[in-house]
C-alpha cells in the first residue's frame, strides 16, 4: 500500500488519510473492470451495428450516403471481424485516456487525474457507444490518435485534420479535443490567454468542424450525385422560413433541457455539483477560470447549435459532450491543490458508484433480453440454424413490447432513460442473425417485412401462408412450455411465434 501512495503523490502527511485515498481509487478501479465484466457478458448489438449489415456496400449505400461516415466503410471488413467485446473495451478505455491526459496537463496531480477519469469513464453515453462497437471503436481511435499528435502539429492544422477525420466516423467526439490545448493556460500571461482562446483555439475549433463537414460532404457527393441526405428516422426539419428557424432552435434547447435532466436524474446530483463547483473555482486566477469556464460551456451546447439548420432529434446516447461540459466545470481544476484533493475525492467516489449502479443495471437489462432470446432460440430450434434459409418470426411489435416486459419482470431488472428501447421487429433481428440465421423475416397479419437491409420477397403471399399456418397450429393442442412456439417451415425458413404459455421456468 505505500508504494501506491508513493506512486501516486500521496506521500506526506496523515497516513491513514493517505491509505483512505489509496482505497477509494481501488474501489473506483474496482468498479471499472465490474463493468468491463458486464460488457464483456454481451455478445449480441444494436440491429443497425456494423455486424448486422450484409456487407460493405449495403453499409455504403445505407450509412455513408445518410451520415458520410466514410472511415467506418473503408475499414468495415476490418471492423466487422474484430469481437465486439475487444471493441467495447477499447471504446471506454481510449476514452478514459483522453480524459487522463487532458486533466493531467491542466491539473499536474496524477492520482487526482485518474479519479476523475475513473469517474468519467462511467458516463452513460459510453454504454450506448459499447451497444454499436465497431460503429464507434473507429472515432475512439481517431481520439487516441488526437492525444499523441497534440503536441506536432500546427494548432489549425491539428484541428482541420482532425475534423476531417471525426466527420468521417462519429462528430461528436470531436468537440472535446479543446480540452488538450487547456495547458496552455497554465504557462502564459492573462493577455497571451485571451488572445490565444478568442483568436486562434476557438477559430481553429470552428475551421476543423466546418473542413470536416464539407469533406464528408464532397465525398457523398462524388460518389452518389447528392450531399448527405439525412435519414427520415432522424425526423429532420430543414429551415425555410423564419419560423422553421425559430421551431428548430426552440427544439434544440427542448433536447439540451431533457439531456441536462438526465446528467441530474439523480436530483442530490445537482448539490454536489455546486459544492464542487464552488470547491473548483476557490483561489483560481480570473483568466484560468472564465476562459476554461467558457470553453465548457461551448462544448456543452455546441452539439445542440449545430444541428438547428436540420432540426434532427438527438439522443441521449450522443449527449457525451454534455455530460463532460458541465462535469468538467467542476472537476477540472489547474494546479489542483492537496485539500481540493481531500475534500474533491470523496464526492467524485460517489458519483462513480452512483452511476455504476446505473450502468450495471442497463447493461444487465439489455444482455438479459437479448440473452433470454438468443440462448432460447438455439435450444429450441429443430435443427441447427445453418441449415435452414432464414426465419420467420410470426409477432407483432407490440407482441415483442409484451414479451421484453415479462423477461423484465421474471428478472427483477429495468432499463434506464438513457437506453432506448428492444420493442420492435427490427431490434429482435440481431438474435436471429448471431444464432446464424441468414435472413431474417416477419409477418404480423399479413404484413411482412425483411430487415432493412435484406432484399424483399414476395412478402405479403408468404404471410398469408404463414398465416394460415398459425392458425391451424393454434387449432392444435400445445402442452409446450417451451419459449417459442415452432410452427414449422416454409421455403426452407423456419416459422416460430411466442408461446404465450411459456412459463419461464
Amino acid at each position: 500500500m505505500d508504494k501506491i501512495i508513493t506512486f501516486l503523490g500521496l506521500k506526506g502527511g496523515n497516513d491513514k488519510i493517505n491509505h483512505l485515498f489509496a482505497v477509494f481509487l481501488l474501489l473506483s478501479i474496482f468498479l471499472f473492470f465490474s463493468m468491463v465484466y458486464d460488457m464483456l457478458q454481451i455478445h449480441i448489438y444494436r440491429h443497425d451495428s456494423l455486424y448486422y449489415m450484409t456487407d460493405a456496400d449495403t453499409y455504403y449505400r445505407f450509412k455513408v450516403a445518410t451520415e458520410g461516415r466514410w472511415i467506418n466503410y473503408i475499414f468495415f471488413n476490418i471492423l466487422t471481424r474484430l469481437s465486439g467485446e475487444m471493441l467495447s473495451i477499447f471504446i471506454v478505455c481510449s476514452f478514459g485516456y483522453f480524459i487522463f491526459t487532458a486533466l493531467c496537463q491542466w491539473s499536474k496531480d496524477h492520482y487526482y487525474s485518474l479519479m476523475v477519469s475513473l469517474f468519467f469513464i462511467q458516463f452513460p453515453p459510453l454504454y450506448n457507444a459499447i451497444l454499436w462497437p465497431a460503429t464507434s471503436a473507429p472515432a475512439l481511435a481517431v481520439l487516441l490518435l488526437a492525444v499523441f499528435l497534440q503536441k506536432k502539429l500546427n494548432l489549425f492544422l491539428y484541428f482541420v485534420l482532425f475534423g476531417i477525420l471525426f466527420f468521417g466516423t462519429i462528430s461528436n467526439y470531436y468537440y472535446l479535443l479543446p480540452l488538450l490545448f487547456l495547458r496552455y493556460f497554465l504557462d502564459h500571461s492573462s493577455q497571451q490567454n485571451v488572445v490565444f482562446f478568442v483568436y486562434k483555439l476557438i477559430p481553429a475549433w470552428a475551421a476543423g468542424f466546418v473542413s470536416g463537414y464539407v469533406v464528408a460532404q464532397v465525398i457523398v457527393y462524388m460518389d452518389f450525385g447528392h450531399f448527405i441526405t439525412i435519414a427520415g428516422w432522424r425526423a429532420p426539419h430543414y429551415i425555410h422560413s423564419f419560423h422553421d428557424l425559430g421551431e428548430n432552435i426552440q427544439r434544440s434547447v427542448h433536447f439540451l433541457k431533457e439531456h441536462i435532466k438526465l446528467v441530474f436524474s439523480h436530483h442530490w446530483f445537482i448539490i454536489l455539483f455546486l459544492f464542487s463547483f464552488a470547491v473548483s473555482i476557490t483561489g483560481r486566477r480570473k483568466d484560468i477560470l472564465f476562459l476554461p469556464l467558457t470553453l465548457f460551456f461551448l462544448i456543452l451546447i455546441v452539439h445542440y447549435a449545430v444541428i438547428v439548420p436540420v432540426g434532427i432529434d438527438i439522443a441521449p446516447r450522443t449527449a457525451i459532450s454534455t455530460w463532460i461540459g458541465i462535469f468538467g466545470m467542476s472537476f477540472f481544476i489547474p494546479f489542483v491543490k492537496k485539500w481540493q484533493i481531500y475534500v474533491l475525492v470523496p464526492v467524485i467516489v460517489l458519483l462513480t458508484f452512483t452511476l455504476y449502479l446505473d450502468n450495471h443495471h442497463n447493461l444487465q437489462w439489455y444482455r438479459t433480453i437479448t440473452n433470454t432470446y438468443y440462448d432460447r432460440l438455439l435450444s429450441e430450434s429443430p435443427n441447427s440454424p445453418a441449415q435452414y434459409k432464414g426465419i420467420i418470426l410470426y409477432a407483432s411489435d407490440t407482441d415483442i413490447k409484451k414479451r421484453n416486459q415479462l423477461i423484465a419482470k421474471i428478472h427483477h431488472i429495468s432499463a434506464g432513460n438513457t437506453l432506448e428501447n428492444l420493442d420492435a421487429f427490427g431490434r429482435w433481428v440481431p438474435v436471429a442473425r448471431e444464432a446464424g440465421f441468414k435472413t431474417v423475416m416477419n409477418c404480423n397479419g399479413e404484413k411482412g417485412r425483411n430487415v432493412l437491409w435484406h432484399p424483399r420477397e414476395n412478402a405479403t403471399y408468404i404471410c398469408k401462408r404463414v398465416s394460415q399456418m398459425v392458425l391451424a397450429a393454434k387449432n392444435m393442442p400445445n402442452s409446450d412450455l417451451s419459449f417459442y412456439h415452432m410452427i414449422g417451415e416454409y421455403d426452407g425458413k423456419l416459422i416460430v411465434a411466442f408461446n404465450k404459455h411459456w412459463d419461464h421456468r
